[in-house]
């Protein structure tokens, strides 16, 4: 379990953030003192950000923003 959320974390911080007007990432955050790293996929509705929030299974904390140019 461990090593799949190190994986998943080495992904997500190796990949880059790709910006678009008016979109929401998910920002995920694997222990309190560590930065916030964006998933790679960019959502264009809010409800869609949500629902890839449900599915990410890691201990720590996640959260759909707003995209500011």
């Amino acid at each position: 379990m461990k090593v799949n959320s190190l994986i998943l974390l080495i992904t997500l911080a190796l990949s880059s953030n790709v910006e678009a007007n008016n979109d929401y990432t998910l920002l995920i955050k694997a222990c309190r003192d560590c930065s916030w790293i964006a998933y790679p996929e960019v959502f264009k509705l809010r409800e869609n950000c949500e629902i890839a929030r449900q599915g990410v299974f890691v201990a720590g904390m996640t959260r759909c923003i707003k995209i500011d140019e």
